[in-house]
């Protein structure tokens, strides 16, 4: 009798074990498989994003992130030493341009819910304008140098996905890494002429021997610079430096 009882509850208990599982598998094979985003944070620095995020397996995703930086003021301090004496120096860019982040996640729990890690491939490439004075023949000229930025680098992160509504989904994130990459800075001002661009190419060396300037998270960054002039303009290149990237996102997306 106890045997019967017992061989008669499992049979009762056949069914919901069934129910239990339809869902998950229905789950896998019905649930989302791509979530379109863009970062919320991001348009607070005027910087529009599109991401992309794609479900390749129970627990892992790829996704590209890409987007515009529009122009806006971010102040530059840097703290130096020059002739022995502690200087600081501070400056307003303006830069802008487009940055492509591919990345891989692994969730916890399953893919686009719950917590993750996250590997990301980051390349920018900005441009910007540094104002600047000089005194040519006791006059006072105020003027800018061109400048560019390119990079490539790459870091981890941590985050957290999950559904707000139906299809719905909030994302977010931050991470650290490292990038490499080039700074280019001239000027060509129709006010100067050959012997100025010459004045200017050996005071960036000059410049360079007598100061150690540390720029606030990018450290040394603006060391080591190689300057030329010409008849229409001078400049300076600072290649292969190494600086630390730091990310964040607060995205909002769509799945389906």
């Amino acid at each position: 009798m106890k045997k019967l009882i017992a061989i008669a509850l499992v049979l009762l208990a056949l069914p919901a074990a069934r129910a239990q599982s339809e869902p998950s598998i229905a789950s896998a094979l019905f649930s989302p498989k791509r979530i379109v985003k863009t970062n919320l944070a991001g348009y607070a620095w005027l910087s529009a994003s599109l991401n992309y995020e794609q479900k390749t397996g129970l627990k892992t995703s790829v996704g590209l992130l890409s987007g515009y930086k529009f122009p806006s003021v971010i102040k530059v301090e840097a703290i130096g030493e020059l002739d022995g004496e502690r200087q600081t120096y501070a400056g307003e860019v303006e830069p802008k341009g487009f940055f492509v982040n591919p990345y891989f996640r692994y969730y916890t729990r399953e893919t686009f819910k719950g917590f993750y890690v996250e590997a990301v491939v980051r390349y920018f490439d900005y441009n910007f304008l540094v104002p600047y004075d000089y005194d040519k023949n006791g006059r006072i000229i105020s003027a800018n140098l061109d400048g560019t930025a390119s990079a490539f680098g790459g870091g981890l992160g941590l985050g957290v996905q999950f559904a707000i509504a139906p299809r719905v989904y909030m994302d977010i994130n931050a991470g650290f890494g490292v990038g490499m990459g080039n700074i280019h800075l001239e000027t060509n001002d129709p006010n100067l002429e050959l012997e100025d661009y010459q004045s200017i190419k050996r005071n960036i060396e000059q410049y360079e021997d007598r100061a150690d300037i540390k720029v606030f998270l990018l450290d040394d960054i603006l060391t080591d610079p190689k300057a030329y002039a010409s008849d229409t303009k001078a400049w300076a290149d600072f290649e292969n430096k190494m600086f630390p990237m730091m990310r964040g996102a607060i995205s909002i997306g769509y799945a389906f």
